[in-house]
């Protein structure tokens, strides 16, 4: 029997080995060292040296201390390595679980990485501007177990006699009920150990979820935040073998999964729309832009629209209709149906005007592509058909639930007079479907392509677009954006010659005033159409709007 002498250390204390704890006093003097780290738990007064070895002392096993890498997880997005920014943390330092460690840059954004689990940092992998593939180590740190775990048998309760009767081994026997058991564990014995990156544990902690009761479907196990939906959404389940217990109040969680993708099939106009712009990709483009000034043709507008011709007037006066009547019986003018009849004229019909004349000055513009790319690859020469009229399609977007954009096309505009495309257009205005799911249906005079396609973007506020040729065989196709108010110089040519220095500006001045302009954007198949060609178009084009009395020659 050994009873030490003097005890240097006291329940709770944590050592750290080698530490002295006591002096044993026998026949001899001698010391008693620790050999492992841990936390005092049970002092022993006596040790009995003829029995069972007894213990001088019960502690904390500090084999449980261990150092674990600290992985960079995949983040997700196609993120294959990030960009250290700087540190947040230092070597020494203790953590707690979800503390930011570092601060990461990607190509796409950046982020704070935090920790998967407390401890004391041991080792950092790099400094701020290395760079660190997913999957490499971030850091190490230092991560304490769970106290007890070396002694699995808890230390004998301190004797209040002296001299108490050594216990044999074999009537050390504890109550199940009291003793856990150490042969059943958790599949994970805390979050640190599941993984997921820490977006997903903070969407955890903010739904009070415990991230080790769900199995994480995905790469390596990971826990995704869609797992924690569904365990949200379902519920644990319970395993068959589990005693019934009382039912305990749940916590409603008023979390709602999230929605699922439907899938869409293609009507028949996109369907068309997918083909003919597929067959597009066939057609290299080249494109020309400028800014028109429509102030003139806009003047002439307004004269027109004051002066419709009685056939097309959607309301008459009792002596208008008189007038029509005898200009009927001498002319034959009827009136129009009433679905070509219109109140107001837009600038589109004097554009269509303007174009067709240019189409005259450049003839290249009149002829179609044969083969059209839409028929697939050209088993004979292609060559260019010229057409004896100036057949222009116009774009006209379906108001109706189901889309498209139709190209209806309009004949021989290089005869036809401003009020009968005006009427023309409000025929095809009155075919588009206002209810329904349906597509317009146009009649033959509407049917077929043109040789050119003219596009208004700025009916819906637009000013510029890049617009595809389609593969009818058409060469070339246009857009023109909204009018808007620009400042512009009365005497141009006198304010770039003193604008460049030649000229002083003197007594006169540079007088300015609003002009009316449109960007207008054109585009040509340029297998047949040089890059010229188109620009001497649209300069032409532009040249007679600016000046519409050539209209009239």
């Amino acid at each position: 029997m050994l009873a030490p002498a003097r005890l240097t250390v006291r329940r709770g204390a944590r050592i750290a080995n080698p530490r002295l704890l006591s002096s044993l006093a026998s026949s001899a003097r001698m010391h008693a060292p620790a050999s492992t780290r841990g936390r005092i738990q049970q002092l022993n007064r006596y040790l009995d040296t003829t029995t069972t070895p007894s213990r001088l002392f019960s502690a904390s096993a500090a084999a449980a201390v261990q150092v674990k890498p600290f992985v960079l997880a995949d983040i997700g997005e196609g993120i294959t390595e990030c960009e250290i920014v700087k540190w947040l943390v230092k070597e020494g330092d203790v953590i707690e679980e979800f503390d930011p460690v570092v601060e990461v840059m990607s190509d796409k954004a950046s982020v704070e990485i935090t920790s998967p689990f407390s401890g004391k940092i041991a080792s950092l992998a790099g400094a701020a501007g290395d760079m660190l593939k997913v999957g490499s180590v971030l850091c190490s740190i230092e991560v304490e177990g769970g106290e007890g775990e070396a002694d699995s048998a808890p230390a004998a309760a301190e004797p209040a006699a002296p001299e108490p009767a050594p216990a044999p081994a074999s009537s050390s026997t504890t109550p199940s009920s009291t003793t856990p058991s150490s042969s059943s564990s958790p599949s994970r014995s805390s979050n640190t150990e599941v993984l997921a990156t820490p977006a997903t544990r903070r969407f955890a902690r903010e739904h009070d979820v415990d991230l080790s009761s769900i199995t994480g479907t995905g790469r390596d196990g990971r826990v995704t935040k869609e797992d924690i939906w569904k365990f949200v959404s379902e519920g644990p389940s319970a395993p068959s073998s589990a005693p019934a217990q009382a039912s305990a109040p749940t916590a409603t969680s008023t979390l709602t999964a999230p929605a699922e993708s439907t899938t869409i099939p293609l009507n028949s106009t996109r369907k068309a729309m997918y083909r003919a712009m597929s067959a597009s990709l066939q057609i290299p483009h080249f494109s020309y832009s400028d800014v028109v000034d429509v102030t003139e043709i806009e003047r002439m507008r307004l004269i027109l629209a004051s002066n419709i011709p009685l056939q097309y007037r959607k309301t008459l006066k009792p002596a208008d209709e008189a007038t029509l009547a005898r200009q009927e019986q001498w002319t034959g003018a009827a009136r129009v149906d009433p679905t070509r009849q219109f109140g107001r004229i837009t600038l589109l019909p004097l554009l269509l005007k303007a174009l067709s004349l240019a189409m005259s000055e450049h003839p290249i513009f009149t002829c179609t592509l044969s083969p059209p790319p839409s028929a697939g690859p050209a088993t004979t020469d292609p060559s260019l058909v010229r057409r004896p009229t100036h057949d222009i399609s116009v774009a006209l977007s379906n108001p109706s639930p189901a889309g498209g954009l139709f190209t209806p096309v309009l004949r021989s505009i290089d005869t036809s007079s401003v009020f009968d495309l005006a009427s023309r257009l409000a025929h095809l205005q009155s075919l588009l479907p206002t209810s329904g799911n349906g597509a317009p249906k146009f009649p033959p005079e509407y049917q077929g392509a043109g040789t050119l396609t003219l596009s208004n973007i700025g009916v819906i506020g637009g000013r510029t677009t890049h617009p595809v040729v389609p593969p009818t065989g058409q060469l070339a196709i246009g857009a023109i954006g909204r009018t808007r108010v620009e400042p512009r110089f009365v005497d141009e040519a006198r304010a770039k010659r003193v604008a460049s220095g030649m000229e002083e500006a003197g007594a006169a001045e540079l007088k300015v005033e609003p002009r009316l302009v449109m960007d207008v954007t054109f585009s040509a198949d340029h297998r047949v159409v040089e890059g010229v060609e188109l620009a001497r178009l649209v300069e032409s084009w532009k040249s007679i709007v600016e000046n519409p009395a050539r209209l009239a020659a």
